[in-house]
């Protein structure tokens, strides 16, 4: 559901726009899912996980945008960094969790949701391919 949101979001806000504004809704979702008590903290799952997958295929054909000579590069380090990220991160929180609690654990996934924000606040909209190439054939008229 998220990556369909994600697409049709895209085409009419932009990609940068719409993972910008993913990552605000995520701050809130995941800091729902971890002080809201009770079956009151379900919505916030259900919002962090729509709001998880939303950037999820736009982050990917960004990285294709802004390397269009290495798309099967640039999309393989996203899906790499970001799966090796989970990977190893996913023992660290279950240890922390272990010796404390699951709350103490996952408030620290909320500040993620904001770096990404802020990381994004420095990316622009990439011209693709396919536009850079219709731009100069409209300027060769």
């Amino acid at each position: 559901m998220g990556t369909l949101m994600g697409s049709r979001l895209a085409g009419r806000l932009g990609r940068v726009t719409v993972i910008r504004w993913s990552y605000l809704a995520t701050i809130g979702a995941v800091a729902g899912v971890v002080f809201v008590p009770g079956p009151a903290f379900f919505p916030f799952v259900l919002l962090a996980a729509v709001s998880l997958y939303i950037p999820f295929s736009l982050q990917i054909t960004l990285s294709q945008d802004y390397l269009p000579t290495r798309v099967g590069t640039a999309s393989g380090v996203t899906l790499g960094l970001t799966v090796s990220i989970g990977g190893l991160a996913s023992p660290v929180i279950g240890t922390v969790a272990d010796h404390t609690s699951l709350r103490t654990a996952l408030i620290p996934l909320i500040a993620l949701p904001l770096l990404c924000w802020i990381t994004t606040r420095t990316l622009s909209e990439p011209c693709s391919v396919q536009t850079g190439a219709e731009e100069r054939s409209m300027a060769r008229r």
